[in-house]
Formats: C-alpha cells, structure tokens, sequence
C-alpha cells in the first residue's frame, strides 16, 4: 500500500523527469537521476546513528530505480506539448495515452536573460499534473538552450 505523502514525492519525480526531458539525457536517465537525489535525502531522514549511512545509500538506490521507472514512462510526445507551450506562451493541455497522466503547463511572461554564460530568453512556468485523480503542481524556469530546445532552469 502506497502511503499518502508519497503522491508529491512521485509527483515531482514525474513532473521533474518531465522538465528534464527538455535537455539532452533521455528521460529514464534523468528520472534515474532525480529519483536518487530524492531518494537519498528521504532515506538520510530515516536513518539514526550509524544506519544514516546505510538508508542514504538504500534511499539512493530506491530512488534511482524508482526514478528510472517513472521517467521511462514519458514520451517524445510529453516533450513536445511541453516545448510547444514555453515556445508559444500560451497554456497546453493533453493527456499521456501511454499512462494516462493528465498535464496542463502554463508559461509566464518571456524575459530576456543570461544563462549558462550566453544571451537567451527564459520564462518561469507551472506545470500540474494529474496523478491517480490528484492534482500535482511543480514550479519551473525554463530557458532556450542554444540549440533552441528548452531546459529546465530551476
């Protein structure tokens, strides 16, 4: 049985791997990644004395497995709605057919900036996500990389 306060935590793996699909490393690989950090300081708060250590590691791994499993479930498609929506400014709506997660993002104004050392522009964004019929909502910054894909900033 899945406890309540795990729905966030999946939530922002999901939402999080997501964001991260706008950038270079598939999406497996950046749920792996953000599931571990995660898991990591979940199990740091569990672990007493010597076990710390211990449930650090075990939360890592968890998490990155986990993680993995979360982020291999988004599509070219996730990405795309996602990309449309920073592009264009404008609100977009869809529904994974694969999982049937249900996603609006909403992109705030356009604002001219510097990142990662070049000229781009950036532009903080809301994205919800409904998860088992629980709305999930993750605050972002996404700038245009220079090839002209949008990554998450945060």
């Amino acid at each position: 049985m899945i406890k309540k306060n795990t729905y966030p935590i999946a939530a922002i793996v999901v939402i999080s791997s997501l964001l991260a699909a706008c950038t270079p490393p598939n999406n497996e690989q950046a749920g792996s990644m953000m599931g571990a950090v995660m898991g990591g300081v979940a199990g740091h708060q569990f672990g007493k004395g010597d076990g710390k250590v211990a449930m650090t590691v075990l939360g890592t791994m968890v998490g990155s497995y986990l993680g993995a499993q979360y982020g291999a479930m988004f599509d070219a498609q996730d990405q795309q709605y996602l990309g449309n929506s920073l592009q264009s400014g404008r609100p977009v709506s869809w529904q994974n057919p694969n999982t049937g997660y249900s996603y609006t993002a909403t992109p705030g104004p356009a604002q001219p900036m510097n990142y990662q050392g070049y000229q781009t522009v950036c532009r903080p964004a809301t994205v919800t996500a409904m998860i088992d019929g629980r709305p999930q909502q993750v605050q972002m910054r996404a700038c245009r990389g220079p090839n002209g894909q949008w990554q998450d900033a945060s």
